[in-house]
């Protein structure tokens, strides 16, 4: 979401961290650690991550990590990502010369020889293996035969080495391998190497692994979900293939109508609605998240855990969101976990410690990023709070956090987690006058998923009609197979060259002989004069047109249109 309210809980929340080691003089109410009251002066609130100082000379950074973050006894076979990539800001020295201790000769070191190993029992599962010195994606597989099914993850180390053996390198990863389930649940991954989810279709007790695409909203129990269980059928019927159950109630006043929750659950189960389940406003609270956990945890149709909203806007204790989710993976190992942050760079690697997705909450449109509507105060980058943190009021305010948040996990040198998209669906309250316009829901749901989001929680539902239609059908097309395979079957290939508009955002997907092209115009008004993609592979023509007017020529490596209408966005599969 979801701006949470400022109110007289949350300011005495904050009253009471302010007090715990944040960078806050006590008593001053502050979002994202900055004060945001009239009464109160400008501070450096403190949290920010910086970009590591860069090495004069390029290191090899090995780094490794399972392909999926779980396995369970089904399991046959597991397999690893090597990366071997150059960086200067990660990784041991590197040298580019090996010796042939045969031949007597001085090479280029170029190729890495590595072994991977179980720590406790020395088992060799990746041996006499090697991999290109600057390369990425590099997969292993092995078979879990001589590992044994349990709670606790393996810990993993992996030697790469020079032909020479004059330069080594280290790296280590956690490989869970767990048991089967026996409580009827069931279990969800996620794709280290591309980000997307995998599931297994419940509604058919299918084995096969597939991926898929969650496309929802956060919706409140006591606002709609719970007044009827028709509503289910009425998202269902929508297009959605999840929904977003967000019970209702704030920490210290948390009574949620369980004996009612059976009903709602089975009778998603039978529509073949997913569920993410939100804690918000009681992950604090271990017992209430375990009366959750205990409620939902075994039903088939469970999708994922979310538990905190916006913890760095509202300064929750930077521990807090790793408590719950320690907690969450000791009951419930199989179902992944996430949060949404507010804030543009706010204690991200505290926060984010505690989930293993993580979503961005970016309001651009009609809200005045400069001034406080609601404090009449200024907003900068240390004073004020206009609810979209450090943006200026445009649809790039979206795609920048994605490139920052993807940024930041590079500088911190850990694994990428999967990044979905929460796109504006609200309006008309505190600091946004206005609902966004059907084009503006498309644009932003859009430019979300060309930078890289591997799925959409919209806050919130209800909407406006025509933004419920629009995004219906949206999630009608992500949500086919077609879509799904492409988008969560390979790489994003962003930011694609575009010529005639500067402002058109375009990004490709490529699986086998088909590539996808999403091109969105982030200009309000039309343009009438040639705009021109270029492709990152040549193209020979439409294979099927899933958004838009499809009014693109195909020429080799590039694809042109005569004009190109405001807000205006096309997906389209080519073939290749």
């Amino acid at each position: 979401m979801m701006f949470s309210s400022l109110g007289k809980a949350v300011v005495f929340l904050l009253l009471v961290r302010g007090a715990n080691g944040f960078d806050y003089p006590e008593g001053v109410q502050v979002w994202c650690g900055k004060a945001y009251r009239a009464t109160n002066a400008s501070f450096e609130p403190g949290g920010w991550l910086n970009e590591p100082v860069a090495s004069s000379e390029p290191l090899l950074d090995l780094t490794i990590r399972p392909r999926t973050n779980i396995y369970t006894a089904s399991d046959i076979y597991a397999s690893v990502i090597v990366d071997a990539k150059l960086s200067y800001i990660h990784g041991g020295a590197y040298y580019n010369t090996s010796f042939n201790k045969q031949t007597n000769e001085t090479k280029s070191f170029t190729t890495l020889f590595i072994d991977v190993s179980v720590d406790d029992t020395g088992l060799d599962l990746v041996s006499s293996a090697n991999v290109t010195v600057n390369s990425t994606s590099n997969e292993f597989i092995f078979s879990l035969g001589q590992l044994e099914p349990q709670l606790e993850p393996y810990n993993l180390s992996i030697i790469g080495s020079s032909g020479d053996g004059n330069h080594s390198y280290v790296a280590t990863t956690q490989l869970y391998y767990l048991p089967d389930r026996t409580d009827g649940g069931n279990v969800v991954k996620i794709d280290n190497l591309y980000g997307g989810l995998l599931v297994q279709d419940f509604t058919t007790n299918s084995s096969e692994w597939t991926p898929f695409f969650p496309y929802t909203y956060y919706a409140l129990w006591d606002e709609w979900v719970g007044k009827s269980v028709d509503t289910l059928d009425v998202f269902k019927e929508r297009g959605y293939n999840t929904i977003h159950i967000v019970p209702t109630g704030t920490l210290g006043d948390f009574d949620f109508p369980y004996s009612n929750l059976t009903i709602y659950l089975e009778r998603a189960k039978e529509l073949g609605l997913w569920i993410h389940w939100g804690m918000r406003g009681s992950y604090t609270n271990l017992t209430y998240v375990a009366e959750q956990v205990e409620q939902v945890k075994a039903w088939p149709n469970l999708l994922s855990w979310y538990t905190a909203d916006e913890p760095d806007g509202n300064v929750e204790p930077l521990n807090s969101t790793k408590i719950a989710y320690d907690y969450i993976k000791g009951e419930d190992p199989w179902h992944p976990i996430s949060m949404a942050l507010n804030c543009e760079n706010y204690y991200f690697e505290e926060y984010t410690s505690g989930t293993d997705i993580i979503l961005s909450d970016v309001y651009p449109i009609s809200v005045n990023t400069s001034w406080s509507t609601v404090y009449d105060t200024a907003c900068n980058t240390t004073y004020g709070c206009c609810g979209c943190d450090n943006c200026e009021g445009k649809f790039e305010d979206i795609s920048n956090r994605f490139t920052l948040f993807s940024n930041y996990q590079d500088w911190l040198g850990i694994p990428k987690k999967p990044h979905w998209g929460a796109p504006q669906a609200f309006g008309n309250e505190t600091f946004w006058s206005r609902y966004p316009t059907v084009d503006e829901e498309i644009v932003m749901n859009m430019l979300s998923v060309n930078h890289d989001a591997k799925g959409i929680v919209m806050w919130d539902y209800p909407t406006e009609p025509g933004i419920i239609t629009a995004t219906g059908d949206l999630s009608k097309v992500l949500s086919t197979s077609l879509v799904t395979n492409i988008l969560l079957g390979t790489y994003t290939i962003g930011s694609l060259p575009v010529t005639g508009n500067k402002r058109a955002d375009a990004s490709a997907w490529i699986v086998g002989s088909q590539m996808l092209v999403s091109i969105v115009n982030l200009e309000y008004g039309s343009k009438n004069s040639m705009v021109t993609v270029t492709l990152p592979q040549a193209a020979k023509s439409i294979s099927s047109v899933l958004w838009g007017t499809g009014n693109w020529t195909v020429s080799g490596g590039m694809i042109s249109t005569p004009t190109m209408a405001g807000l205006q966005v096309d997906i389209i599969v080519f073939d290749i």
